[in-house]
């Protein structure tokens, strides 16, 4: 079974062959031919200025029967020869492959940054093959019928590389440790309970607009902050706090700041 995918108006082809042993799932199929179609677009609208006007989706052009065949065909793109020689189809295959190639050890470093959304497309495209001991996908660019690229992927490869696409999106979402120290934090809400480690959110405007979860360190420096209401006409809540903080984040959004120390002589009441 052949499943040929993405044809460029023009002499330009790409060609996505499935050369499976086993039937192919529907949904795996499916989704695979978006996560191409995907990959494609954000990469064409990611390489070229913002102010160069761009169609770059993929539309299907004919379903034929026999083997699976899907062809399909990109929007007018006018401008992109003049800044792509070998064209956007030969550029993106250039760069699928470099992609491969990382995902398998191959490369030090991926052709261009890659998000985690990107990483779950390209276990999208995999799947079918993943799934299927002995089968193999192949990409083939052509021009005027000369192929100018070709790489594959088997199925060995492509659970290797599903096993790295994992590690990875498991290390964006992993957090990260950052030490802040001096920062000026407000209570945006709390549950007025000195034994309590939830409930509690403050503002940090320098490290995050966003409240953010906030714990201690020790019940020292919690109780020593309670207690500082005493000394103004506001309760502890309503004061504003110098601390020092450790942030994590996860996919580079704070979450949450364990209070490592604050400065009592610089408490204040922030409506002064």
């Amino acid at each position: 079974m052949a499943i040929t995918s993405v044809r460029l108006e023009g002499t330009e082809r790409l060609e996505v062959t499935i050369r499976n042993e086993l039937p192919v799932a529907l949904t795996d199929l499916t989704l695979s031919l978006l996560a191409v179609g995907h990959q494609f677009e954000t990469f064409v609208e990611s390489e070229l200025p913002s102010d160069v006007p761009v169609a770059s989706e993929l539309l299907v052009k004919e379903v034929r029967t026999g083997s699976i065949v899907f062809e399909l065909v990109a929007q007018s793109l006018p401008v992109i020869p003049l800044l792509w020689q070998g064209g956007p189809l030969l550029e993106w295959a250039n760069y699928a492959k470099d992609t491969v190639m990382w995902l398998l050890g191959k490369l030090d470093k991926p052709p261009r940054n890659v998000t985690k959304n990107d990483l779950k497309q390209w276990h999208s495209i995999l799947e079918p093959v993943a799934k299927d001991h002995g089968s193999q996908l192949n990409f083939t660019v052509s021009d005027g019928g000369t192929v100018i690229n070709h790489f594959f992927v088997n199925s060995l490869e492509a659970n290797a590389a599903q096993s790295r696409i994992t590690r990875e999106i498991g290390a964006l979402e992993e957090p990260n440790n950052a030490i802040y120290k001096k920062r000026v934090m407000t209570w945006y809400q709390a549950k007025f309970d000195n034994s309590s480690q939830t409930g509690n959110k403050a503002v940090i405007e320098s490290i995050s607009p966003r409240p953010l979860r906030v714990v201690f360190d020790n019940n020292a420096v919690k109780n020593e902050m309670f207690e500082q209401g005493v000394e103004f006409s506001k309760p502890w809540h309503q004061l504003a706090y110098i601390v020092d903080v450790q942030v994590q984040t996860i996919s580079g959004q704070p979450r949450v700041a364990t209070i490592l120390g604050f400065y009592p002589e610089e408490t204040f009441d922030p409506s002064e």
